[in-house]
C-alpha cells in the first residue's frame, strides 16, 4: 500500500514539504522494490540497502533543516521535537544495522517480513508525525530559511 502525498500533510512551509514530498517518494520508491520482489527479495538487496541509506541520509539532513526552522521561529516544543527526531533517527540506524549484519540479506523469508515490518512502521510514523506533531509547529513559523 503506497503512500501518496494528499493536501492534508501540508504545513504551508514550501521547503518543509517539499522535504516531505520527497520522504514519501523514497519510501514508495523502497515499497516498489519489496512488491515486485517479495520472492525473491536477495536478489534486490544492494537496491533495497542502498534505498534504506539514502532515506536515512535524506531523514537525517531534513530533520536538521526542520528544527533550524523551529528554531529561527522559537517553537517553546523545539526539545520534544527534537527527541523525537532523536528516536526514529536511532531506530532507523537499529534497523540498518540489523538490515546488513548477519544473514538477513540471503534469507528471503525473513527480508521479507523485515521490510513488511519496516515499511508498516515508516508509513506510520511518517504520517502520524506529520499530521500531528509537525503541524502542531506551524502556526509558530513566520519565517522560513
Amino acid at each position: 500500500m503506497v503512500t501518496q502525498w494528499d493536501s492534508k500533510y501540508e504545513t504551508n512551509i514550501s521547503e518543509i514539504d517539499s522535504q516531505h514530498k520527497k520522504l514519501f517518494r523514497l519510501i514508495n520508491n523502497i515499497e516498489t522494490v519489496y512488491d515486485e520482489n517479495k520472492e525473491h527479495l536477495s536478489g534486490k538487496s544492494k537496491i533495497l540497502v542502498d534505498a534504506v541509506s539514502e532515506l536515512e541520509d535524506y531523514t537525517l539532513s531534513h530533520f536538521l533543516i526542520e528544527e533550524r526552522v523551529m528554531e529561527l521561529n522559537q517553537y517553546p516544543e523545539l526539545e520534544a521535537h527534537k527527541k523525537q527526531h532523536d528516536r526514529f533517527t536511532d531506530k532507523i540506524l537499529e534497523l540498518k544495522n540489523r538490515l546488513t549484519s548477519g544473514n538477513l540479506l540471503s534469507n528471503d523469508a525473513e527480508l521479507n517480513q523485515f521490510f513488511g515490518d519496516l515499511l508498516k512502521f515508516l508509513r506510520a510514523w511518517l504520517t502520524n508525525h506529520i499530521l500531528q506533531e509537525d503541524m502542531d509547529y506551524k502556526p509558530y513559523i513566520k519565517f522560513n530559511i
